[in-house]
Order: structure tokens, then sequence, then C-alpha cells
């Protein structure tokens, strides 16, 4: 019995931890028990799969989750792995296969009344339509989220998707709806007690302020939210973060020093293996430097940039270089 209580104990923990954003200190947890505690429990397992995954570990994310997709006991633990699954695919480019996933684990959400996995579903396929340039239908499907969380009360899920739909209003340009969602987000995601996506939301925050004309202001927001990331070890964090400040010390007139940050935001991206955030890097260092007249610089970027997109298959990226290219020939 006190072994049951123990395990419980054990899982609780690592859980609260995982739902905090904490995700190092569940990596290195991990590392240090003896014998492997995800053959355990696969609840376990999949908490220890989305650590490694939002750490950039992905093969080590796949061998976590893929554990609790074969030895899930219930169904709402095997729909969220399936999302958890197509969530590694959607972060490392592979959109066919994360869509898949989505559609396999939204199906069995539903049939299990797991609000909170079919929020994440409809968000997760909410961000692939709006890499390939499908807007309304991104913001259908993060409408269809936004409501199961709310039906399930849980306020990170909420957080995480407005924050999804300010990027869709950026894409779009409608900075005024952006602004709202980003706004939504900070608060929604200030009383989670999860630092790491209060982070993400600051920092989506900045971005949309930086493109409003409010450098001043965006600049203390996306250093407080660099901070924080830092803090947490979240080195994903850390380079989204890099890409909005030197988004908004280029706006602050320091050509330099944006050039320096894009630079070493595409290498942290590179190095996480963070596809789409790496070509977004590039893309706007493609610009930065046409803006200065090195239109030959800024082609090699961009083409490197276009790459990345076209594998991604985020087409409305593509055609938007495309044009630029165009314009710079």
């Amino acid at each position: 019995m006190a072994d049951l209580r123990d395990s419980l104990a054990e899982l609780n923990w690592v859980r609260s931890l995982t739902d905090q954003g904490r995700f190092s200190e569940v990596v290195g947890w991990l590392s240090v028990q003896e014998p492997d505690p995800i053959t355990r429990s696969p609840t376990l397992a999949l908490m220890c799969g989305i650590a490694h995954g939002r750490l950039g570990q992905h093969d080590k994310a796949v061998r976590c989750v893929d554990i609790a997709l074969n030895h899930a006991g219930d169904r709402p633990l095997h729909a969220r792995a399936l999302n958890v699954r197509g969530a590694i695919a959607l972060e490392t480019g592979r959109l066919d296969e994360a869509t898949d996933y989505f559609v396999q684990g939204l199906a069995e959400a539903k049939a299990q009344g797991a609000l909170g996995t079919v929020g994440r579903c409809c968000n997760n396929i909410g961000i692939i339509a709006n890499l390939r340039g499908q807007y309304l239908e991104s913001v259908s499907w993060y409408t269809l989220a936004l409501a199961a969380f709310q039906r399930a009360g849980w306020t990170q899920g909420i957080a995480e998707t407005e924050n999804d739909l300010r990027i869709t209003y950026r894409d779009l340009g409608q900075l005024h709806y952006a602004m709202e969602s980003a706004d939504r987000a900070v608060y929604a995601a200030e009383g989670t007690g999860n630092l790491g996506l209060f982070a993400f939301a600051i920092a989506g925050r900045a971005e949309i302020r930086t493109l409003r004309g409010e450098p001043q202001i965006a600049e203390r927001e996306i250093e407080r939210a660099l901070m924080i990331h830092r803090d947490q070890e979240d080195a994903i964090g850390e380079a989204e973060d890099l890409r909005v400040l030197a988004l908004t010390t280029a706006a602050l007139g320091d050509l330099e020093e944006a050039e320096r940050t894009y630079r070493d935001a595409i290498d942290w991206a590179d190095h996480q293996d963070r596809p789409a955030l790496a070509a977004e890097a590039g893309r706007d260092l493609a610009l930065l430097l046409a803006e200065q007249g090195r239109h030959a610089e800024a082609r090699d970027l961009a083409c490197a940039a276009r790459v990345s997109f076209s594998l991604l298959g985020a087409e409305a990226q593509v055609r938007r270089i495309d044009a630029l290219l165009d314009e710079w020939a």
C-alpha cells in the first residue's frame, strides 16, 4: 500500500511540474531514477514525453510518448498521447503526419468527452492551417479550441490558443485583433502559475507592440520574457524571445545589434531543431538587410528560409518570400 501511495505521489508531483512548465526539472528527475520510471506508468511516460518535447529532445520524447500510446489503459490518456505525438511531428515540420495524429486524437477525445484534449487537438490543427495560409480555417479551429477549454475550465489552454490566434491575426495584418488576443493570452497565462507560458505570452504581445509602433514598451516586455525563459533553462523560449528582441531592437534603430540578435536566434533555433522558428528569423533578417541595401545577402537568407518553409508546408510564407525575391531581383 505504501508503494502505491509513493507511486501516486511521484506521478502527481511530475504532473504538477509539467503543468507549471518546469520541464527541465522533470527531465533532471528522470535522468537519476533507477529503474527507468516511465516503464511503470503510461501517464508518467506521457508527462516525461511532453517535457522532453518542450525542451527540443525529440527522440527521447517519441520514445516516452510511444510507451504511453502502447500501454495506455484508458482512452482519454491514449487520445492525449496521440495529440502529443502529433505535436512532436509538428515541431519538426512533418505537417501531414502531425495532422493524422491530431485528427485521430480529436476523434478519440470527442468519443470520451475529454474536453481538454479536444481543445488541444483543435488548437494544433489550427496551427497547421495557419502555416498553410488557411487563415479563416485557422480561426475556426481556434474558436473550437477556446470553447472546449472554457467548458473544461482549463485556463492554460485558453492562454495557448489566444497566443496562437494572435499569430494568425498578425499574419493577416489585423494588428488590433492581434493585440486583443495577445492581451487575453497574457491575462490567462498570468493566472496559471506556468512562468514559461506567461513569458511566451508577453513575448507575443511585445511583437505586436513593435509592429504597432510601440517598441519602447515592447523592449521592456521582451526583456522580461527572455529573463524568465533563461531562468527556466528554456532554450526554445529563449530562441523565440531573441527573434522578437531583434525585431524590437531594429525598430529602435540599432540595426547592428538587431542583426547579431537575429543570427543568435537562428543558431538557437537550428540547435533546437525548430525549422519554423529558424525560417522566421531568417526571413526577418533578410528584410532587415534588404532595407540596408544588402540585397545579395538578403536573397541568400530568404532563399534558405523559403526552402525551410516549403518543407514545412507553410505555403503562405513561401508566397511572401517569392514576392520579396521578385522585388529584390
